[in-house]
């Protein structure tokens, strides 16, 4: 069976490092991993999704639509944009609820919806949703939000939606995440502990 994992966000918030860690750890437990990144809307602080599927045989990069077990959203809009790959009967949510405005919604002033909305639109294709205030969590602890990506990845283990295990993420950070990997270690610890 393989497990399928959507992370999205926007461009600078570290989508691409963030599924690098779970690629890493899953391959460190042994299962093959195979996926896929955009990257091009990232410099324009556009969408990120990037699909990383693992299991003991993985034949394509790409997560069916409906078919994702895990949606990482590290940016609320992102993730009510991503629902078109979840199934209420099989796909977990974690959300970070700091919310990044484009450029462009900015400049249109347009009107950012509400976390209430926000949570409204995912509702109908979870079969779990945890809402956490990750980035503004390690901004107050940690000097910086983005390592909210870490922390989210500790939610997602703590909250059993995602099957990888603890020392396989740890050791991913530390092979990932070079001079940064003390904080990275310290926020995911933080996503383990986090009570929902």
């Amino acid at each position: 069976m393989t497990f399928n994992v959507l992370l999205t966000g926007v461009g600078g918030e570290g989508v691409l490092f963030t599924s690098v860690l779970v690629a890493r750890a899953a391959n460190l437990e042994g299962y093959e991993v195979r996926g896929t990144q955009l990257h091009g809307l990232a410099q324009r602080g556009g969408q990120i999704p990037t699909h990383v599927r693992f299991g003991r045989q993985t034949f394509s990069p790409t997560i069916p639509r409906g078919e994702a077990d895990l949606i990482l959203g590290l940016e609320p809009v992102e993730a009510a944009r991503s629902c078109y790959f979840a199934n209420r009967k099989r796909t977990g949510f974690i959300v970070d609820t700091y919310p990044i405005v484009s450029v462009y919604s900015r400049m249109l002033r347009e009107k950012y919806p509400s976390l209430d909305r926000v949570r409204g639109m995912i509702a109908p294709f979870a079969k779990k949703a945890v809402f956490v205030d990750a980035s503004n969590i390690c901004s107050g602890k940690l000097g910086d939000p983005i390592y909210g990506n870490s922390m989210a990845i500790g939610v997602a283990i703590s909250q059993g939606l995602l099957p990888l295990k603890e020392k396989s993420i740890v050791q991913a950070i530390k092979q990932t995440a070079g001079k940064y990997a003390a904080k990275d270690l310290q926020a995911f610890r933080m996503g383990l502990e986090y009570s929902v």
